[in-house]
C-alpha cells in the first residue's frame, strides 16, 4: 500500500476514489486533522497508473466523467458483493460443515454402518454362516461363476463382512476402525455432496477393490477397508485440488490410516486384504484428481 497524493476537499477525494475503482484500482482515503485527505493505493503494481489518473483529475475534478464515477462505482461494488456472496456459498469450511447436524444428515453412512455391524454379528469372516457364504464375492478360487449366473450383488457385499467377533480383539478392532473411518470420511462426503454421491463412490470403489483382491488372493476376504481407503484418497486429493470442495482429511485420520496401510504389508496383523486397500486408494486418488480438474475447466 502506498500514498500517491492528497486532495483538499472530502467530496472530491471520495469522487476520485470512486473513479479509480471504476478503472480497476482499489484505493482508500485517510482524513487528517488539517482537513486534507490522503489517497492510498492498495496494489503497488497500480501506482503509476493511479498517479497519472490523479494528475489528470486534479487538472479538472469537475469533468463529466468524474461526476458519473460515484454511480458507476456503486453499481460495480454491488456486482462485486453479489459475486463474492455467490462464491462464498460454494465454499465449505470446517465451521460451516460442523454447523450441520452430523449424524442425522448422513443416512447413507448410517445404513452402511448398520449393514456392516449386522453382517458381522450374524457371523463374520471365519465363520460358516450362510449369510457369509451369501455375501462373499465367490465360493470358488477363480472365474466368479456366481456373478456370471446373475448374483451381481457379490461384487459389492464383501465390504460388509468383517472378521468374526469370535476371533477376539482382532475381530473387534477390524470393524471398529473401519466404522470410525467410514463415519468420518463417508459422513463428510455425504454432508457436502449428498447421499447418492457417496453411495456411487462406495459401490464403484468397493466393486473395483473387491475384484482386484479376488484376482490377487482369492475369495476369502471382506471388510470396508478398501472403500475407506478410497474415500480417503478421494477426499484428500479433491480437497487439495479444489479449495471450494469442502472436503478435508483430519491429520489424525490421515496418520492412522497411513500407519494401518503400511502395517498391513508387514504381515504382523495376519492376512490383510492389501490389494483391496491399494486398489481402493488408487481409485479414490484418481477420482478426486479427475473430478477437481473437471471443476477447474468448468469454472474457467
Amino acid at each position: 500500500m502506498r500514498k500517491i497524493g492528497t486532495i483538499s476537499e472530502e467530496a472530491q477525494a471520495q469522487r476520485f476514489i470512486d473513479y479509480l475503482f471504476t478503472t480497476g484500482v482499489a484505493a482508500h482515503v485517510d482524513t487528517h486533522d488539517n482537513g486534507t485527505h490522503s489517497i492510498w493505493v492498495e496494489d503497488e503494481d497500480r501506482l503509476e497508473k493511479a498517479r497519472s489518473v490523479l494528475d489528470a483529475y486534479l487538472e479538472d475534478p469537475g469533468a463529466h466523467m468524474y461526476q458519473e464515477a460515484t454511480d458507476k462505482a456503486e453499481e460495480q461494488r454491488k456486482k462485486q458483493r453479489r459475486s463474492e456472496a455467490a462464491f462464498s456459498r460454494q465454499i465449505f469450511d470446517r465451521n460451516r460443515i460442523a454447523r450441520r447436524a452430523r449424524w442425522g444428515s448422513t443416512p447413507v453412512t448410517r445404513i452402511l454402518i448398520l449393514l456392516s455391524v449386522l453382517a458381522t454379528l450374524v457371523g463374520g469372516l471365519g465363520s460358516d454362516s450362510e449369510v457369509v457364504q451369501w455375501l462373499l464375492i465367490s465360493l470358488y478360487q477363480r472365474g466368479l461363476p456366481e456373478i456370471f449366473r446373475g448374483q451381481v450383488w457379490r461384487l459389492f457385499t464383501p465390504i460388509f463382512l468383517h472378521a468374526s467377533l469370535l476371533n477376539g480383539g482382532i475381530g473387534f478392532l477390524h470393524i471398529l476402525f473401519n466404522m470410525l473411518w467410514l463415519m468420518d470420511l463417508g459422513g463428510i462426503i455425504e454432508r457436502v455432496q449428498g447421499g447418492w454421491s457417496l453411495l456411487i463412490k462406495v459401490l464403484v470403489i468397493g466393486g473395483l477393490s473387491n475384484l482386484l483382491q479376488y484376482y490377487v488372493a482369492g475369495p476369502a476376504f471382506g471388510g470396508m477397508s478398501g472403500v475407506v481407503f478410497g474415500l480417503l484418497g478421494y477426499s484428500w486429493m479433491r480437497g487439495r485440488q479444489d479449495v471450494t470442495s469442502g472436503l478435508f482429511v483430519h491429520p489424525r485420520i490421515m496418520f492412522m490410516m497411513t500407519f494401518w496401510f503400511f502395517l498391513g504389508f508387514t504381515g504382523m496383523m495376519g492376512p490383510i486384504a492389501n490389494a483391496a486397500h491399494g486398489g481402493g486408494l488408487a481409485v479414490g486418488l484418481f477420482w478426486g484428481y479427475v473430478s477437481s480438474t473437471h471443476v477447474h475447466v468448468r469454472r474457467g
